[in-house]
């Protein structure tokens, strides 16, 4: 399996890992304080966007000359690709449940998700769009700690041994909510093979994560293109 699809997977992981816990928790939360506390203010509601909106919002935006064509959220990485990772040993172990989450994120039908890449295979994105904003923030700050929990991770797959290096950032994207980065630094065969940036925003109660699928001498394009996309849930929403 190429290195890059092993890093990529991981982080994909990362910002998919949760949601339907956020999701069901926050759900039981209400249902519950409803029950006990009835209140003649009714909180705001939020629309989740659908399959097809978040479509139009992949394949709408361009940024830099580059377009975007959705694709299945477990493709990332590809089947065969996925097939591997399936089979690889992680250390530290439990980093390889995130790293799957990517394929069984819309098995678990507590969110939209949609993915697309670059005409360029440059860069990919990742929509969710969850129950509330609540659960997207609970999201988000579950993110910086899988990462953090994962900051160094090693592992071995068809006779190659991949370590990578992550390390969250703040970050400011214009029209999100709040958003974070995460740089992966990956080895292959004890020389340096990709230097890759994520940048995951939340806009009310929907997640976009950029991530770069090559170096890049621009660190900014990442952040200029979740910009881009941010802007584009926004009109939509």
């Amino acid at each position: 399996m190429k290195p890059v699809f092993l890093a990529v997977a991981l982080i994909a992981g990362l910002s998919l890992t949760g949601c339907s816990g956020a999701d069901s928790q926050t759900g039981s939360a209400e249902e519950t304080d409803t029950a006990a506390k009835p209140t003649a203010e009714e909180p705001p509601q939020v629309t989740r966007l659908d399959v097809n909106q978040l479509k139009q919002i992949i394949e709408s935006t361009e940024v830099d000359g580059r377009t975007f064509k959705t694709h299945d959220v477990g493709a990332v990485s590809g089947s065969e690709a996925a097939k591997a990772d399936d089979t690889a040993d992680y250390e530290p172990a439990e980093c390889k449940q995130f790293s799957m989450a990517a394929p069984n994120a819309t098995e678990a039908g507590n969110g939209t998700a949609l993915s697309g890449v670059s005409s360029d295979s440059t860069m990919s994105v990742e929509l969710i769009s969850l129950a509330d904003e609540t659960a997207a923030g609970s999201q988000l700050a579950h993110l910086t700690e899988l990462a953090e929990a994962c900051s160094e991770v090693t592992v071995k797959s068809q006779g190659m041994e991949t370590t990578m290096s992550y390390a969250t950032f703040d970050v400011t994207v214009a029209g999100a909510d709040e958003s974070v980065r995460v740089r992966a630094a990956i080895d292959a065969g004890g020389k340096a093979v990709l230097n890759s940036d994520t940048v995951t925003s939340r806009i009310g109660d929907t997640i976009v994560t950029i991530a770069s699928l090559a170096d890049t001498a621009d660190e900014q394009v990442v952040t200029t293109t979740a910009e881009e996309f941010v802007a584009s849930v926004n009109n939509v929403g």
